[in-house]
């Protein structure tokens, strides 16, 4: 089971919540996100060219390694290991730098749906 929202510690300025339905639209709005880094989120997020530092769970392939090399590629986001996220100063410092940082990430391409019906209309 898992804690409510309202069992964690907010920070004067901080919002803690839950699930979020429609989270692009939160994301668009924020100054920074900080988030667990599944690619969807992360995606985006790049894709609004937000900044964000992303801390992938300890033993979890795909956002160790793909997500992680994904985003290398994008030059999205900050990476922070889970263990140090846990120390307040080092994620507060990543936090304000990623805030510092221009955002100048590669752009996400939005044809994919184009190219696979290009590839599907060659086998019919």
């Amino acid at each position: 089971m898992t804690n409510p929202p309202a069992s964690l510690p907010s920070p004067e300025g901080a919002t803690v919540v839950g699930y979020v339905p429609d989270l692009y639209r939160l994301a668009a709005a924020c100054d920074v996100a900080v988030v667990q880094g599944g690619l969807t989120t992360c995606m985006e997020l790049t894709a609004l060219r937000k900044p964000f530092v992303y801390v992938p769970l300890e033993h979890h392939f795909e956002q160790n390694v793909h997500v992680r090399a994904r985003l290398d590629r994008y030059e999205a986001g900050r990476h922070l290991a889970y263990t140090d996220a846990l120390d307040p100063g080092g994620l507060a410092e990543a936090i304000a730098k990623e805030l510092a940082r221009e955002v100048a990430y590669r752009p996400v391409e939005t044809d994919g749906a184009e190219r696979a019906a290009r590839l599907l209309a060659e086998l019919v």
